[in-house]
């Protein structure tokens, strides 16, 4: 053979060499997993699913039962199931509240926080127990939120009403103010050391330990100004504390001495703050998160005194979509980036391995 026919030999093997070698060699690059998110209020979502202006959203009760109940959706995973026993809502008091007239106003806390108590207690009871206050429960619930009692009993099914902090709720706000930073929602501790150091200061859990001591009044001792959210069932214990006939003719925050003013509901946690800051509210029932975030960004000085609820929150997908993998490139609907629900579907695309932006990024 002639030389010159040997090369070509060699180099065709080469050729055919190096072609097998890329065709095993390459990987195409996988296809990038995206959940896109759109800011919806919570009330809008439903509406936005049925439109298919949004495929998916994520909300609290009883706006999540609200898309169950008439089959606009169906849940993805309850927060519950996520983050088991997460904390959502709280009770926060401004401190310049709490300070003036120190004596007088500590102790209207205390009896406010009091009344929630002994609400709380009465709807696990409830709960527990079925029966006649059981429908009544459903009543209250549908009239506050004005839904039907279908409606607030789904809604109920995935509450924890609770009102202590714990260790682990206190970890929970770690988590949070960690996550918020992780963001770049929260830039600076404010000259605290650390998370750990920011939650101890903003969570004073002495009006908790006062309030067990409390002891009912035949007299009104005070007033508080009390902010709450639209139709939060979250803040199902303010609107039994508030209710006159389960409690022979007064509500449990006359019952413990003190009468409740409260300006029209906030729409969500971010508002209720920013009534703070207005000084149009003493105490306000609110989601943790933005406390949090209104806290250390805005300076607006709270400290969270109870808990109020665990769980509660679900990401649910439109009818016709029921796994999340579904949604992939789709747009979720969400109460915005200081909110619980979105930290919630942040983490949840996260642990899937998907990335969550901003529709039309």
């Amino acid at each position: 053979m002639k030389r010159s026919a040997i090369y070509a030999i060699i180099v065709a093997i080469i050729a055919i060499l190096a072609v097998v070698a890329a065709a095993v060699l390459y990987k195409p690059a996988a296809e990038e997993k995206v959940i896109y998110w759109s800011a919806v209020a919570p009330a809008n979502q439903r509406a936005a699913l049925q439109t298919n202006t949004v495929q998916g959203a994520v909300s609290w009760e009883p706006y999540v039962s609200d898309s169950l109940v008439d089959g606009t959706a169906n849940v993805i995973a309850w927060s519950n199931d996520i983050w088991p026993h997460h904390p959502c809502c709280v009770i926060a008091v401004k401190t310049s509240f709490a300070e003036s007239d120190a004596a007088k106003n500590n102790d209207l806390v205390a009896r406010v926080i009091r009344a929630h108590i002994d609400a709380t207690n009465w709807i696990i009871e409830t709960i527990e127990n079925g029966g006649e206050n059981y429908t009544k429960l459903l009543e209250i619930g549908a009239e506050f939120s004005n839904r039907n009692t279908t409606v607030v009993e789904s809604a109920i099914e995935h509450i924890e009403f609770n009102y202590e902090i714990t260790k682990p709720v206190k970890k929970w706000f770690e988590n949070y103010t960690s996550m918020f930073a992780d963001l770049g929602q929260i830039t600076s501790l404010s000259g605290y050391a650390n998370v750990t150091a920011f939650v101890d200061s903003i969570v004073n859990t002495s009006y908790l330990e006062k309030a067990m001591t409390v002891e009912p009044s035949d007299t009104i001792l005070g007033t508080v100004r009390l902010g709450y959210l639209m139709g939060d069932l979250h803040q199902f214990a303010r609107v039994v504390a508030a209710n006159e006939t389960l409690w022979g003719g007064k509500t449990l925050f006359e019952k413990y001495g003190v009468e409740i003013q409260s300006p029209l509901p906030y729409a969500n946690g971010a508002f209720l703050m920013d009534g703070f800051a207005r000084d149009e509210i003493d105490m306000g029932y609110l989601g943790s998160p933005p406390a949090l975030l209104k806290r250390i960004n805005a300076n607006i000085p709270i400290e969270i005194v109870s808990l109020v609820n665990s769980g509660g929150s679900a990401i649910v997908a439109k009818a016709g979509i029921t796994s999340f993998s579904e949604l992939n490139g789709q747009t979720v609907a969400t109460p915005g980036p200081g909110s619980i629900q979105h930290l919630l579907l942040m983490f949840y695309a996260n642990e899937h391995g998907y990335k969550l932006k901003l529709k039309g990024t």
